[in-house]
């Protein structure tokens, strides 16, 4: 009964959180916004290997997409603080948007792969900070008592453009042809940030004045240093699936079959955060769980090595994300 009493306290905060005013609009946009993260490493795995034969060359131009967007996302976000959303994000997106398509055009004008595995780091590097915008905006969006449960749904989102992108990459993919998931990843892209971008709750974002304490920047924070170093394993996790999961697709028949993979993971990690949501005030401190996460997240993957065929990958997969959006969700709290 206790559980069941829960679980429709649980549904109604969140009913409660996407009927606040502006929410649901940012979410479906910032899903848009975010699908060429969904679909770019798994998208140019398929791609690149489907124009050169080689996984070597495709993982390492979902690397340094994922290198790329890693890297700079700090540094867009200092741009968002110091001269808002707006300038920022739109150009952002169209740079992301012509980087696609360029890599689309030099894998098949036979360019060097320098050129091709160039492009799609800066695809990576240009990606706009939209979800550590909303994540900013979720103390202006709902009342304080339902702050956790948007960053529940926050972590939500992220399982959906990552469940909607892969899906939709190996269904384009299979039906158009392999270049189809970067074209529409670059077109989603650049209209979910123009959509998000015209909210008029980012107009009430003020700028944050530059400050520099020391040498080591943000990193002079214990709690950056925490967040990047239990980052690791979620980080290493993501990069070696999205070239292993088209891989093993491959060798099935399809290297398409990643998508659905990619697919399968990440509602795996969608359980994880309903999960995590519903038993949140079981969690230990956010920085000891976040260190907890980091540890069991590698663990969980190593069922994997046991797939030797599609119908099973599916279940190992979704095990494999398990702990990854209850992850970020502690990170959230910890930033």
């Amino acid at each position: 009964m206790h559980s069941r009493l829960c679980s429709n306290s649980d549904a109604m905060a969140y009913r409660r959180i996407l009927a606040r005013p502006h929410v649901l609009a940012l979410c479906a946009a910032s899903v848009l916004a975010r699908l060429p993260v969904g679909m770019g490493s798994i998208g140019l795995v398929i791609f690149i290997h489907d124009c050169t034969g080689s996984f070597g060359i495709a993982g390492i131009a979902a690397g340094l997409f994922t290198i790329g967007l890693g890297a700079t996302s700090p540094l867009l976000g200092r741009l968002v603080d110091r001269r808002g959303p707006r300038p920022v994000l739109v150009p952002a997106a169209a740079v992301t948007a012509l980087a696609l398509a360029l890599v689309v055009v030099l894998a098949e004008a036979g360019a060097g792969s320098a050129a091709v595995v160039g492009a799609a780091g800066l695809a990576g590097a240009s990606t706009p900070p939209v979800g550590g915008l909303l994540r900013r905006l979720w103390p202006r969006l709902v009342a304080e008592k339902d702050l956790v449960g948007g960053y529940v749904v926050d972590s939500l989102l992220i399982e959906v453009f990552f469940v909607v992108g892969p899906l939709l990459t190996g269904l384009l993919a299979t039906a158009v042809g392999t270049a189809a998931p970067l074209l529409a990843a670059a077109a989603f892209g650049l209209a979910g940030t123009l959509w998000f971008a015209a909210a008029p709750v980012l107009a009430g974002v003020e700028r944050v004045p530059s400050e520099h304490h020391t040498r080591a920047g943000a990193l002079a924070s214990p709690a950056i240093r925490l967040l990047v170093l239990t980052g690791i394993p979620i980080g290493v996790t993501f990069g070696v699936l999205d070239v292993v999961f088209p891989a093993f697709g491959a060798e099935h028949g399809n290297s398409a079959l990643g998508g659905p993979f990619v697919a399968a993971a990440a509602t795996g990690s969608a359980i994880g955060a309903l999960v995590y949501g519903s038993q949140a005030h079981r969690f230990r401190s956010p920085a000891q769980g976040s260190v907890a996460m980091a540890i069991y997240q590698p663990l969980v993957a190593l069922p994997l090595l046991l797939a030797n065929s599609p119908l099973m990958m599916f279940p190992l997969a979704a095990l494999a994300c398990t702990y990854i959006a209850p992850a970020s969700n502690l990170r959230n709290q910890i930033a």
